[in-house]
């Protein structure tokens, strides 16, 4: 009897350690895609000089323009891939105090700060010839306000069946 409650409890373990390493490849092209946003921003800046020094005599500063747009847009899916990772780990990060907390808090319980609810994140891979876009949608649990994934059937704070989208 001891033999199956030893498989039994493998098989589970098994199984969780297949969800961890599900997440743990996401987290590591999450993190490829930052090293790659944040080389294209170094270049970016390594051309702006060049722009810089070469308009100086002129004082042309029109071609910089789009450099800092595209800057500015990899900052942004950074920000993105950072909060990406934050939802895949199951936590997000207080805006005022940058205490760690669980997603479905509301307030901090830190500094008390109300927390905004998490958001659907989009991340639109630019550099692929088609377009891709990755979303994690959260909906609010009409019960107990939880946050949850959107594709579940009961919310895993009170058990409540979730209402269709």
């Amino acid at each position: 009897m001891s033999l199956f409650n030893k498989k039994g409890k493998g098989a589970t373990q098994n199984l969780q350690g297949n969800k961890g390493a599900k997440s743990g490849s996401e987290e590591a092209k999450l993190q490829e895609k930052m090293t790659q946003e944040r080389f294209e921003i170094s270049e970016a800046i390594k051309e702006i000089g060049k722009i810089y020094y070469e308009s100086y005599r002129n004082n042309s500063h029109d071609k910089l323009v789009p450099i800092c747009n595209m800057i500015d847009e990899s900052y942004r899916v950074i920000g993105v891939c950072e909060k990406q990772i934050l939802l895949l780990k199951g936590i997000q990060i207080c805006p005022n105090c940058k205490a760690t907390l669980d997603l479905e808090s509301v307030f901090c319980n830190k500094c008390g700060t109300k927390l905004d609810a998490v958001e659907e994140i989009n991340l639109t891979n630019e550099n692929e010839s088609t377009q891709k876009s990755a979303t994690v949608e959260l909906v609010k649990c009409h019960e107990c306000g939880s946050a949850m994934p959107s594709d579940i059937a009961f919310c895993t704070n009170c058990g409540v069946k979730m209402k269709s989208v």
